[in-house]
């Protein structure tokens, strides 16, 4: 049961990973020219993204603090990780365009 759980929290965090680079290649080939170079799309899928990183984070936290298992508590923590470094690269995509 907990290998179940933690699969399908891992292909969860990979979905979203690979939707957050998805993003990103197609923000750069579609400009808009106004004074941005993402489209309203882009910036739509750019905020959805942020606030899924930020519950990835949140829900990695509860598990890191509650979990009864170490494997648990360990991948809690590396949800944490990684998921703030991808929010924190969406950020820098963000601003830079």
């Amino acid at each position: 049961m907990k290998i179940k759980i933690v699969s399908q929290l891992c292909i969860l965090a990979l979905v979203i990973g690979a939707m957050s680079l998805a993003g990103g290649a197609r923000a750069e080939t579609t400009p808009t020219g106004e004074g941005s170079s993402l489209s309203t799309k882009d910036k739509t899928f750019m905020k959805k993204a942020a606030k899924g990183g930020m519950m990835e984070v949140a829900m990695g936290k509860v598990a890191e603090q509650n979990a009864q298992s170490d494997d648990v508590k360990s991948f809690g923590k590396r949800m944490v990780t990684d998921h703030s470094k991808a929010n924190d690269e969406l950020k820098s995509i963000g601003s830079q365009r």
